[in-house]
């Protein structure tokens, strides 16, 4: 989209009225406004780039092609090891696209300036928000499902998962067994989604899975399951939504306007 970004775009992005974004890009003292509706309406500024300030034109032009990553800390060695290989593919991945990646701790509380955007994965809605509030880089939410607009999604296109499944099964039941998520809007879609589902959280919920049909997303529990003969295995990570997540990325670094920010893959 060409056109000029204008104060009624950023009102109507933001949930307010044309003045309390003036008063806010003003920078007003006089009168009342509170620090949530500040933060949205600076938020939804620096997405759709309203205001030429020297913050935005930094962001233009002085791109450090540093990407930042963060994941939850509060989890099993099972999901760890699952994290360690998504920073893997992601490192190399980005690597040849010319983007360096850095891990940056879940205890990290302060303004991100080292880098272009932070993507967050599998991270709970709750902390992608506070997130959200401490940084104005871009975020983007990496399979986690976060209930705003403002920011891009990239998940797991569960429809076409489950079509799939459907069909290697040949309509037979089947256990999806997955890894356990701190997203509890995700877990709460899966559990709707399938019929039979398993969250894993040690190796012992595996020792309990009996001979059944099983489906599996997650490179950690493959070779853990290995000796099963019923296994369909679709990766949930692949090059197309690596790519599918540098374009949402580019498309927050440049503030394109898109009408899609749930990008499902």
């Amino acid at each position: 989209m060409d056109r000029k970004v204008t104060i009624k775009d950023v009102a109507r992005e933001a949930g307010v009225s044309v003045a309390t974004v003036s008063y806010v890009v003003n920078n007003r003292t006089d009168l009342r406004i509170s620090d949530a509706t500040r933060k949205k309406v600076l938020q939804v500024i620096n997405l759709l780039n309203y205001t030429p300030n020297q913050a935005a034109k930094a962001l233009a032009t002085n791109r450090k092609n540093l990407l930042a990553i963060i994941v939850s800390p509060d989890c099993s060695i099972l999901k760890k090891a699952e994290q360690l290989q998504m920073i893997q593919f992601l490192s190399q991945f980005f690597n040849k696209k010319n983007f360096g990646l850095i891990y940056l701790d879940y205890n990290y509380n302060e303004k991100c300036e080292q880098a272009d955007a932070i993507i967050c994965y599998d991270v709970s809605s709750t902390y992608f928000r506070q997130l959200g509030d401490n940084n104005f880089i871009p975020l983007t939410a990496l399979d986690c499902m976060i209930d705003d607009p403002l920011f891009f999604q990239i998940n797991t296109d569960y429809s076409m998962l489950l079509e799939k499944a459907r069909s290697h099964f040949h309509g037979e039941p089947y256990l999806y067994v997955v890894l356990k998520t701190a997203n509890k809007e995700k877990e709460a879609f899966l559990k709707n989604m399938f019929a039979d589902i398993l969250f894993v959280d040690n190796y012992d919920d595996l020792r309990h899975i009996s001979e059944q049909n099983l489906l599996i997303t997650e490179s950690t529990l493959k070779p853990l399951l290995a000796d099963r003969n019923n296994i369909y295995y679709l990766p949930s990570m692949s090059d197309a939504k690596a790519e599918a997540l540098l374009q949402c990325i580019e498309n927050a670094l440049q503030r394109t306007l898109i009408d899609q920010h749930h990008i499902l893959v």
